[in-house]
């Protein structure tokens, strides 16, 4: 089928690796990119402590870990999760990288699928799906892993649009993969979601659209797009959680149980319900592996609050 609509891309702007890695030098990028994958965190480690942060940028990362983690013990001591923090991104930075520059069709090699059971299980009712996401981990290769799968998949890129991809794949011959717009696409999004048991990847932590849900994240107002929570309240999609966390030789993607959709006639104080289910897991997820998530915390301290993960923050 290939591409349609619009085209996964290579990454644009990254404000997190921005942060997390000033000063980066693209000598580590090409050392990390010619080991094999089982020793490329080992040796972003080794990069990232060469390259200390600033002081004022540390003192925020810290801050911003002892505010979250206030009286939740840390799966590793702080020093080492910040280390690890920083070396993820770099490793990631030079997967996504690697995979616009294979295309769509190869991309999802660098994401590890064990199981679709609960997907395959919402689209033999009939029903389609939304795997929602946060930036968390190998985030942008789940449309094309899924897609390599043999399933027909929209991307919904909820970002703004500085932040989104700017250059195009080449076609992918055999894949039906598309970016569907996030920007006047009530209808368009609306004939794909319900036309056919198809599969949306929606990122579920970014506020870019018409409309927000309210909720909160480790103890701070938020908000996000609300567009994923009315697309399945509306058409009665499956809510799917997915997470993909890195494991020594690459990514693992992890389906949660659907998610449970309100739907008790209060309009958007049921999507801001639905949204506080979905920000629960996402904080339980971060607390669990808060390596892959400081990125967006330190960012967000550095902005100096506002609206979490809203195109205006």
């Amino acid at each position: 089928m290939g591409l349609r609509e619009g085209a996964i891309t290579r990454p644009g702007r990254d404000e997190r690796t921005d942060a997390l890695l000033p000063g980066l030098r693209s000598p580590a990028e090409r050392l990390i990119r010619r080991l094999p994958r089982s020793m490329q965190t080992a040796a972003a480690l080794r990069a990232v402590r060469a390259m200390p942060l600033p002081h004022d940028v540390e003192a925020a990362l810290v801050d911003e870990v002892a505010r979250c983690w206030d009286g939740v013990p840390l799966p590793r001591p702080l020093t080492e999760l910040v280390d690890r923090a920083r070396a993820l991104e770099l490793v990631q930075r030079v997967e996504a990288a690697d995979a616009a520059l294979a295309g769509p069709e190869l991309a999802g090699r660098y994401l590890q699928i064990t199981s679709l059971l609960p997907l395959e299980a919402a689209l033999k009712e009939g029903r389609g799906v939304v795997l929602i996401t946060p930036t968390y981990g190998a985030w942008s290769q789940i449309a094309p892993a899924i897609a390599r799968r043999g399933y027909r998949v929209g991307l919904l890129d909820l970002r703004p649009p500085d932040r989104r991809p700017s250059h195009r794949f080449p076609a992918a011959p055999g894949l039906d993969l598309r970016v569907l717009p996030s920007d006047g696409y009530a209808r368009p999004l609306v004939r794909f979601a319900t036309e056919a048991p198809n599969v949306i990847v929606a990122l579920g932590d970014a506020a870019c659209g018409p409309r927000r849900a309210h909720s909160s994240l480790f103890g701070r107002p938020v908000e996000i797009a609300s567009t994923p929570f009315e697309l399945a309240r509306r058409s009665g999609l499956a809510l799917l959680p997915v997470f993909a966390v890195r494991q020594n030789d690459g990514h693992r993607l992890v389906v949660e149980p659907a998610l449970r959709i309100s739907d008790t006639g209060r309009g958007d104080g049921d999507l801001d319900v639905t949204a506080g289910r979905w920000l629960k897991l996402v904080e339980r997820w971060a607390r669990r592996h808060p390596d892959h998530y400081l990125g967006h915390l330190l960012l967000h301290r550095l902005r100096g609050g506002g609206a979490f993960f809203s195109d205006a923050a």
